[in-house]
Order: structure tokens, then C-alpha cells, then sequence
């Protein structure tokens, strides 16, 4: 959490505290899937009230629980709260179009990999400023034995995506797949060129920082365009659905609304603020949609080395260096 945030919010950071000091014993417990900090929900309803979430898989009652198995109320003065859900990786099933050119919230995938994910939105590279498409690790690579310079394709192939070996739009440049992101690069081939824009959201040229309570909206491949509420800007989260099994990942964000917010497909979203500032790296969620899970934005540009603003793009590129050969 910024310094700044922690000011405002004492509350958070005590909780936030708290939790980074019994998260890693909690997830040793054989029900838990996750731990967070965020609003406890009574009744349905979220309070105002900072908590330690825990995520169960299943909500058991007190009488088949073995002692040591039982959740306290509180942790060090601070409530407890018991949410059931499971996370899995969103890859894609439904289809989406064609795009030319290329802008964010569309379909793409991995040409031998197959399947379909979301393409987030143009970054550039810290090392040769040049544009970059912007996924998910298990998107654009899925394997760990994935090589540079593999097939990029828009559309994917997941569901009724119509990609072909026709459509390649980049290959796979640079990967992050740990404790913190699921993230990946590809570097444009220059048979699209790459906006700088997200589907149905217009330009991101900013970051922020997640906040508890803070409006967000996605576009993305599977459910288009969806608003959230954060929930959770500390979960420590297992998610299944990696081709060796369940990976951890940390300081998470966690969002959730009453209805739809990501479905598989949806890996790469980027969640934006209301000032279409990049919050979030979408890859996961449950399995009824109603919960997603991104990576923190700022942790995905410092592991693939990355920026949002700094850079140059191909149009940019070949307008200039069209103007220097006039």
C-alpha cells in the first residue's frame, strides 16, 4: 500500500499488518484459499468495518471443525471475516472479432498454446521504447516451456474465436509468472498497428492506486464492459488452473458486484479508476463470475519493465521516419 494511503486508512494498515504477520500460517490451513484485507460483509451486505477476509472453500460449521480448525473472531483487535470461494485462471471460451487496428479488451492468444484471453493495452518496453501488447503469462505463453519469439494471433482460438495462423499480430518477447503477477509481452510484427486505447474505455496514459471501495470497470473478451467494487488490495490467494497445479499469488486485488464482473476469457483485462487509471491486471476470479482477481499495476511494470507513457509507437515511428525521408 502507497504511504499516503496508509496515512488516511490506519485502520487498513493495522489490518494490513496484522494479516502479513498470520497470512502464511492461515494458508496452511486445508480449507483456506485465501487471505485479504478489505470491508466485512454482514448479511450480504458490506459495512464499513476494516477485517482480516479469509477465503474458505467451504463454509463449515463449528461442530465438524476440529479446534485448531475454527476461525478466531478477531486477529490482534482486528475482525475476521469467513468469505466461500475457490479462484481459478480466466482463459477463454466465447468468442470476439477482428480488430484492425488493435486496441485493448479484444480477444488474442497464443498460436500453439491455443485458446483465447484479453489483450490489455499498449505499454512500452523501458529498454526499447518500443509498443508492446500486454497480457496475461497464462495467455500469451500458458507453458513453461514457452520460447521467445512464439505466435501471437487476434483473435484467439478458444471457444468460437475464428484465429488462424493467418492473424499473427506480435510474438512472445518477455514473461512473469511469481508470487506477484501473471504477465507476459509481445512485440507487435507491424501487420496491426496497436492504439493506445481499451475497447469501449478510451486512453489509459496513467496509473493509480488501488483503494478500498474504489468504482473500477474492465473491458473485456468474454463479458465486455463491467464496473466492480475493491473488496480486498491484500489478498494472498491460491489459484488453480496452472499446468502444474495451484500457484500462490500475494498482494492481490480482489473485486467483486452483484452481478457479473469476469469470466474466463477475461484474463488481461485492465481494471481502470474513474480518471482511466491503470489499477489492475485481471487473470482470475470464482467460478460464477462474481468475484475477480487482478495483479496490482505497479507490480506488473517493475517485473516485465514496463512503462505506460514513455515510449514510441510503430505509426509514430513510421510518420517520422517518413517525414525524414521527405
Amino acid at each position: 500500500m502507497a504511504d499516503s494511503e496508509s496515512r488516511e486508512h490506519p485502520a487498513i494498515q493495522k489490518a494490513q499488518e496484522v494479516k502479513n504477520a498470520v497470512a502464511s500460517q492461515l494458508m496452511t490451513m486445508p480449507n483456506v484459499t485465501g487471505v485479504g484485507v478489505g470491508y466485512k460483509v454482514v448479511g450480504g451486505r458490506r459495512t464499513d468495518v476494516i477485517a482480516i477476509r479469509v477465503y474458505v472453500a467451504k463454509k463449515l460449521p463449528k461442530a465438524a471443525l476440529r479446534p485448531e480448525e475454527v476461525l478466531p473472531e478477531s486477529l490482534q483487535g482486528v475482525p475476521v471475516d469467513v468469505i466461500e470461494s475457490t479462484f481459478h485462471i480466466h482463459q477463454g471460451e466465447d468468442n470476439q472479432a477482428l480488430h484492425n487496428p488493435l486496441v485493448g479488451g479484444i480477444s488474442i492468444g497464443n498460436f500453439i498454446l491455443g485458446g483465447s484471453g484479453t489483450l490489455t493495452v499498449s505499454v512500452f518496453d523501458n529498454d526499447t521504447k518500443e509498443d508492446m501488447i500486454l497480457s496475461n503469462w497464462h495467455v500469451l505463453c500458458g507453458r513453461f516451456d514457452c520460447a521467445v519469439g512464439e505466435e501471437i494471433i487476434q483473435p484467439g482460438t478458444g471457444g468460437g474465436d475464428t484465429g488462424t495462423s493467418a492473424d499473427i499480430v506480435a510474438r512472445l518477447y518477455r514473461t512473469a509468472l511469481t508470487n506477484q503477477v501473471d504477465a507476459a509481452l509481445a512485440r507487435l510484427t507491424g501487420d496491426r498497428f496497436l492504439l493506445k486505447e481499451v475497447l469501449g474505455l478510451g486512453s489509459v496514459t496513467d496509473v493509480g492506486v488501488p483503494q478500498l471501495g474504489m468504482q473500477v470497470r474492465k473491458s473485456g473478451r468474454t463479458t465486455g464492459l463491467t464496473t466492480a467494487t475493491i473488496v480486498d488490495i491484500s489478498a494472498d490467494i491460491q489459484i488453480d488452473g496452472y499446468p502444474d497445479g495451484t500457484h500462490t499469488f500475494n498482494n492481490q486485488i480482489l473485486l467483486q458486484d452483484g452481478d457479473m464482473v469476469s469470466l474466463p476469457g477475461d484474463s488481461g483485462s485492465l481494471w481502470i479508476d474513474d480518471a482511466n487509471r491503470a489499477i489492475g491486471l485481471n487473470f482470475a476470479g470464482n467460478q460464477n463470475g462474481t468475484l475477480g482477481i487482478a495483479n496490482r499495476f505497479t507490480a506488473v511494470m517493475d517485473a516485465l519493465n514496463i512503462d505506460l507513457v514513455e515510449g514510441i509507437t510503430q505509426q509514430d515511428f513510421i510518420a517520422a521516419s517518413a517525414d525524414l525521408l521527405l
